[in-house]
């Protein structure tokens, strides 16, 4: 019995604790819409969401990589890339294990390139991004000070704004946060050197392609 009543005590707080976060996420959601109190800022929150969206970053490491005339260089974009496919696999995972709705306010309808996964909310996926990519390119450019601060406020800043937008939850952007960092600890880890990162990249380039086939 008393197990049974622990059990109900804990639904009843994560219950409340869930509708707390709504209710402070609805009321934070200040440029959800262009009549919100802060709608005029919704194309820069925007082009926020656009500057982290997983499209653009890996197509970016991938010309990076194509174009890197040094195995350094290739084996910064080789574990981009991998930290970038790692991410939307948690992301995925997670969002298909809690399946949270995004905020009752969120336009989904101008929401960039997003597949039906994409309509859970826990976590945000673009502060998970946005947090690993900060850590890694600032443990890879010890010396660039000024662009270390440059990345901080751009995450803060997109962090914010998936509430501002009415994209998240509070709570979704905070989890994300984590993830971001447990998934940075993870690519620090294995993170490959310029001879571990050719041999996988050999793999690829020693294949046959479509085109020799036919």
């Amino acid at each position: 019995m008393k197990a049974e009543n622990m059990s109900k005590g804990e639904n009843n707080f994560l219950k409340n604790l869930l509708e707390l976060d709504k209710s402070i996420s609805l009321s934070l959601s200040l440029s959800a819409s262009k009549t919100s109190p802060l709608g005029h800022f919704r194309p820069h929150m925007k082009a926020l969401e656009y500057s982290w969206h997983g499209l653009f970053w890996i197509c970016g490491s991938i010309i990076g990589l194509w174009f890197s005339n040094t195995i350094e260089r290739e084996a910064f974009f080789f574990n981009i890339l991998l930290a970038l496919f790692l991410d939307i696999i948690c992301v995925a995972i997670l969002k298909a294990t809690l399946r949270r709705k995004r905020p009752s306010n969120n336009k989904g309808e101008d929401m960039f390139l997003t597949i039906s996964i994409d309509k859970m909310s826990c976590p945000s996926g673009h502060t998970s991004r946005a947090v690993l990519l900060t850590y890694l390119l600032i443990i890879s450019t010890p010396e660039w000070h000024l662009f270390h601060f440059i990345l901080m406020v751009w995450c803060v800043c997109t962090s914010a704004s998936r509430v501002l937008l009415g994209r998240h939850h509070v709570g979704d952007v905070l989890l994300g946060a984590v993830l971001g960092y447990i998934e940075y600890l993870i690519i620090d880890y294995v993170w490959a050197g310029p001879e571990t990162a050719e041999w996988y990249l050999s793999i690829f380039r020693e294949s046959p392609s479509i085109l020799d086939e036919l």
